[in-house]
């Protein structure tokens, strides 16, 4: 039972911690942007103009001294700013150039490739062809017989070359079976 009434109690309190926190909000909005304060002061802003620049500048020193706080100074935030835009541009014109000179650096790369893989492929391209005429040249002095058409006998049939005729199988006799 307790913890019952522990559980109730805290919602009785956030509820009328809300209740209390909704009138005081709208209390200070209604000051804050509450229209007749607004008419007075519009009033008195042009009561202070029809005074002169003179009265208006006291009055915006008193309202500072007022405040508690230092005024800018404009100029010299102006200054650090552009320090702080300059360094910032500069970082900006470094790397712009670091990435073109990469860049640069990157075709004339390509480029040295390209002409070197150019003269690779002449070189091989000759050995090559050095290589397969050699390879006919052996090929042709290897072999003894002559090339081009085979000659016919005006008398007879085709001659037949030595080593290309078939001979048939030996034969012994009783071979097979004893």
């Amino acid at each position: 039972m307790a913890v019952k009434k522990i559980i109730q109690d805290a919602f009785e309190q956030v509820a009328e911690t809300g209740r209390d926190m909704a009138k005081t909000s709208i209390k200070q909005v209604q000051e804050t942007f509450s229209p007749w304060d607004m008419i007075r002061n519009s009033f008195d802003a042009d009561s202070t103009q029809q005074k002169g620049p003179e009265s208006q500048l006291k009055s915006i020193k008193e309202k500072a001294g007022k405040g508690g706080h230092t005024p800018l100074d404009f100029d010299r935030l102006q200054k650090s700013y552009q320090n702080q835009d300059k360094a910032k541009a500069d970082a900006l014109a470094n790397r712009l150039f670091q990435l073109v000179h990469q860049q640069d650096e990157r075709s004339l790369m390509e480029s040295k490739q390209k002409a070197a893989e150019k003269i690779q492929m002449e070189t091989y391209k000759e050995t090559d062809d050095k290589r397969r005429r050699e390879d006919q040249l052996r090929i042709q002095s290897q072999s003894a017989a002559p090339q081009g058409k085979e000659r016919k006998n005006i008398f007879g049939g085709k001659k037949k070359r030595k080593g290309t005729d078939v001979q048939p199988l030996e034969a012994r006799p009783n071979s097979s079976k004893q």
